[in-house]
């Protein structure tokens, strides 16, 4: 058996906050630095656009982020290939892990070919069997038969939610290949953050996304437009996803959202997020898929109740009616409804809060996920699968 201590990692990913010196979202370095000191090296190659000219950098002491600096995500796939031949040559890789089963999938896959390690394949998406995702681009469909080639060649998954893991263990894949292991979150971090300014005497409505069609803008407007009309002084505040916010508004000419009620930002920084989930009332997810649904648990980890579509990552964290309320996907009506609810009833959002806050801390907290991916990487080295 192979000590954890001796293993060497290659990750391929997409995030380029990884190689940033001072990220504005995120905590991608500090799981990485904690993953780091359990085994000897990381080498994590990370997607980054020209235009950032990032260097390559040396998170921890055996933690090193590689910028590809590519000129299109096609380009990617070429200038991650080139590094990763690079680092193989001089590394005795034991295991390369890729965010997706996608155009990382497909490096770590010629990885495991020509170098002989093994591949671990993450699903942070849902997109096995998902008509929803098939739907939301036209080359969805490209990537669905990339996905298809690139798991015949992994050794295992990491999925986000038992929704998925079911998924793979009805076409065939073993139980132990399969694993639920959700991002390991620091829920202390969010004991320690509280808003600590004056909040007036207004409702506040937080979506936490990213600028991507899955979000579902326009369905997420509609659920704000409809709640607006109905509570006085009530805000919404977008974190990640400003531009995609704005266009879905442009697209809904007849809405009647007033511009002034909204605080819309792309990107900020982590700690201050923290700040916004404490000071809001309840934490909105319109999204079409999810695997999982982070923000969920970090606002629920804030004692702040939840109102989510009815995703697969969704239904793995909120119990409806428990800790939020799970509504159709696509069903603006039925997404304001319960915000109304909530804001009409503080006492039932505070109940499903702290309902909240007890349930993250039992199912996700980070040391322990943390482990159990550290476990995880052993078991597929050492063929104990």
């Amino acid at each position: 058996m192979i000590e954890t201590s001796k293993f060497k990692i290659l990750t391929i990913s997409w995030d380029p906050t990884l190689a940033m010196d001072k990220p504005s979202f995120g905590d991608v370095q500090k799981r990485n630095i904690d993953y780091g000191k359990q085994v000897s090296a990381i080498h994590s190659i990370t997607y980054s656009p020209k235009k950032l000219n990032l260097k390559q950098k040396q998170i921890s002491e055996n933690v090193v982020a590689y910028p590809t600096n590519s000129t299109s995500r096609i380009i990617f796939l070429i200038d991650a290939w080139r590094l990763a031949k690079k680092i193989c040559l001089e590394n005795k890789i034991d295991l390369v892990l890729t965010q997706d089963p996608f155009l990382t999938g497909l490096v770590g896959s010629w990885v495991k070919k020509k170098f002989g390690c093994k591949l671990l394949i993450h699903y942070h998406g849902d997109f096995w069997q998902n008509e929803n995702w098939l739907k939301e681009r036209w080359y969805n469909l490209a990537f669905y038969f990339i996905q298809r080639f690139v798991l015949r060649r992994a050794d295992a998954l990491r999925v986000m939610s038992g929704g998925q893991r079911e998924k793979f263990l009805k076409t065939g894949w073993a139980p132990s290949r399969v694993r639920v292991i959700s991002t390991p979150i620091d829920l202390e971090k969010f004991k320690t953050n509280a808003y600590d300014g004056n909040k007036p005497n207004s409702k506040y409505v937080l979506h936490v996304g990213r600028n991507d069609i899955v979000k579902d803008y326009d369905t997420l407007v509609k659920a704000f437009d409809i709640v607006s009309n109905k509570v006085s002084n009530v805000f919404f505040l977008e974190f990640g996803g400003r531009d995609e916010l704005i266009k879905a508004m442009d697209r809904q000419r007849d809405i009647s959202l007033n511009v002034q009620s909204i605080k819309a930002e792309n990107q900020i920084n982590h700690d201050e997020l923290i700040k916004f989930y404490n000071m809001s009332d309840v934490l909105v997810l319109s999204s079409t898929s999810e695997s999982f649904g982070k923000v969920l648990v970090e606002a629920n980890a804030c004692g702040k109740p939840i109102v989510s579509t009815a995703t697969t990552g969704a239904k793995e964290i909120v119990k409806d009616g428990y800790n939020g309320f799970l509504v159709p996907i696509g069903d603006a009506k039925a997404l304001a409804d319960k915000i109304l609810e909530l804001l009409n009833n503080p006492e039932l959002a505070e109940k499903m809060g702290v309902n909240g806050r007890t349930l993250v801390s039992e199912r996700f907290d980070g040391r322990k996920n943390t482990e159990l991916i550290i476990r995880f990487w052993s078991d597929i080295i050492n063929n104990n699968l």
